[in-house]
């Protein structure tokens, strides 16, 4: 058995309409669903990330070595990292 799927927004009465072959008294599921500005924001991020890994195989492929750091350093730059990103 295939269970239907709608899709309809919330009215400002918090109203949903749906079509009139759901039965009266049916039991539905409601799932928020993503805003398109959350979507877009996800597609910059991942675009980001892809950046990101590019960066990582370019310096594998050209045999980079990475300069000796401590722990405290390393966390030091992520925290500044964290800042850049939030600003």
């Amino acid at each position: 058995m295939t269970t239907a799927t709608y899709i309809s927004t919330i009215k400002a009465d918090h109203t949903v309409e749906l079509p009139d072959s759901m039965p009266v008294g049916a039991q539905v599921a409601v799932t928020l669903l993503p805003t398109r500005e959350s979507q877009e924001e996800n597609v910059a991020r991942n675009l980001r990330f892809q950046k990101v890994m590019e960066a990582i195989r370019a310096a594998i492929n050209s045999n980079y070595t990475t300069p000796e750091i401590s722990d405290q350093e390393l966390n030091q730059l992520i925290r500044e990292a964290r800042q850049a990103a939030k600003a």
